[in-house]
């Protein structure tokens, strides 16, 4: 089925819809990524995500940090390898600090 993710055989593309660092609902057409709104690449797909993942309160004062939410903060994303890190900022309490999301962490126990 044309437009279907895997469908032209395209590198990376899967039958399954998962395709090393193309976002998921986006598919291949003739070996291009098409997804919601080509013409403005990935930024709708990523816009999504940093609504749905962003944090929404201070982790030191539990202030909102958005001003949709009353908050008076400040909260950006970058990307470093898999990681997703939110840079944050809170008005209320003066705290500021970045907050990650690792795709996988790895700890210790300490040693009694």
């Amino acid at each position: 089925m044309a437009g279907s993710p895997g469908a032209s055989g395209a590198p990376g593309a899967s039958g399954n819809g998962a395709s090393a660092g193309v976002p998921a609902g986006v598919g291949y057409s003739a070996g291009t990524p098409v997804g919601a709104d080509v013409h403005r690449g990935w930024f709708p797909l990523d816009a999504e995500r940093h609504r749905r993942d962003a944090p929404r309160y201070c982790p030191g004062c539990a202030a909102a940090l958005s001003l949709a939410d009353g908050g008076h903060g400040l909260v950006t994303e970058y990307w470093t390898g898999q990681d997703r890190v939110f840079v944050c900022y809170c008005g209320a309490c003066g705290w500021s600090g970045d907050i990650v999301l690792a795709a996988r962490v790895t700890g210790h126990e300490a040693a009694e």
